[in-house]
């Protein structure tokens, strides 16, 4: 699986297709955090308004004892209003998913999956879904020179500075449905409460900083979270040209988990061909790192998505995660903070596009996910667990650049 994902960065030039690409998914760019903000050059003396979403019917089949089937929807929509103002841009963000009912009590099942917390018990084999408000945030941009930036982004709900672009956005993840297992080492924050962060750039290089609240959002899914400024980040972003970027962040996180009091110290690092979804393949390759007070544990994911033509994309993650030994085992029921264990996810799927009209594009999807960890888990998660999703995907509207 490892060399599937790595061969879409092999495709010869000759053999790319012309037309075809990605997805646009760098919400940093949409929202003009960056330097190279490609809508900077376009005046907006009125607002301008863009829709955009996804929706996907699914059949849900987690293998092996610890497994479980679910039909559900995995969804977000998003919308959002530019025009210029004084010597800049202000922009207003708002996103929002129907999973806390569409997916199933507790969460989607997802082998090996942790993080977060339902009915004052840890969530094991299940993604938790979606607040209802994903983002809700204000940015104001300025351009300094031509190759200058500086930004401010006020948002009850929203991003900080830490971490890769979030799975969902990410070029690089394609069409596939599914959260990563490493989520918590990697993305997580991408829905945190209070977030104030402040930013510029010049050229390929870009740092922003962020002030946010550190708890993960609580098992109410339809409110706002709010609390105190208690936790900061702040992240380097390069291009690197060529398609290439890359980001270093950096984050204190204060008792970021319910049920595991505690801080948290995460360290990302990842390099991405294709980030903008410009192209006909986009890969990421990511590390990121938990410190906690009972230890700490890595997580290493490379994906990547090619688009064949107009109609075909085949997408491919590989995982790699030190997860909590006893959490797996007993599913939460003793408490955490025992030794790790390297667990691999290895995930291939196919999206076929069957209409498109407009802005709006329907396609059929399936994955299969394998996985292998170690022998003292077999007895939990049995010999060769394997797990599919098979799905109707609606998307609408599109990001810059098509």
């Amino acid at each position: 699986m490892l060399g599937a994902a790595g061969a879409l960065l092999a495709v010869p030039a000759a053999a790319q297709p012309a037309p075809a690409t990605l997805f646009e998914s760098d919400m940093s760019r949409m929202t003009g955090m960056t330097p190279s903000d490609p809508m900077a050059g376009m005046s907006m003396p009125s607002w301008a308004l863009m829709l955009m979403g996804v929706a996907r019917l699914q059949y849900n089949h987690q293998g092996g004892p610890s497994g479980d089937d679910a039909v559900e929807s995995s969804n977000w929509s998003m919308a959002m209003v530019q025009r210029d103002l004084g010597r800049g841009r202000l922009t207003f963000m708002m996103m929002n998913s129907l999973e806390p009912a569409t997916f199933p009590a507790g969460g989607t099942p997802e082998l090996f999956q942790t993080g977060e917390a339902y009915q004052g018990r840890p969530l094991v084999d299940r993604q938790h879904p979606h607040d209802f408000f994903m983002n809700l945030s204000a940015t104001y941009r300025m351009s300094i020179g031509e190759a200058g930036a500086a930004w401010v982004q006020l948002a009850p709900v929203g991003e900080p500075a830490l971490g890769p672009v979030a799975f969902m956005h990410r070029a690089s993840a394609g069409e596939n449905p599914t959260a990563p297992i490493g989520h918590h080492w990697l993305d997580s924050t991408h829905i945190a409460s209070d977030v104030v962060t402040l930013g510029g750039g010049r050229g390929r290089l870009s740092l922003s900083a962020s002030a946010f609240h550190g708890r993960e959002p609580d098992e109410h899914r339809w409110d706002l979270d709010g609390g105190a400024l208690d936790s900061a980040s702040a992240r380097v972003k390069v291009s690197l040209g060529h398609g290439w970027s890359a980001q270093v962040s950096y984050g204190f996180i204060h008792d970021a988990e319910e049920l595991a009091p505690g801080d948290l110290r995460r360290t990302t690092a990842s390099v991405h061909y294709g980030e903008e979804g410009d192209r006909p393949q986009a890969v990421s390759l990511m590390w990121g790192r938990n410190r906690e007070e009972h230890g700490t544990s890595d997580a290493f994911l490379l994906e990547g998505a090619w688009q064949l033509d107009a109609r075909n994309q085949v997408f491919a993650r590989a995982e790699r995660v030190e997860k909590d030994l006893v959490l797996l085992a007993t599913k939460g029921l003793e408490p955490e903070g025992g030794p790790t264990v390297p667990v691999r996810a290895f995930t291939l799927g196919y999206l076929w596009t069957l209409a498109t009209a407009g802005r709006v594009n329907l396609g059929l999807g399936a994955d299969l996910s394998f996985y292998a960890y170690p022998a003292v888990l077999r007895e939990v998660y049995g010999e060769h667990p394997v797990s599919t999703h098979v799905f109707a995907r609606l998307r609408w509207g599109r990001g810059h650049g098509h």
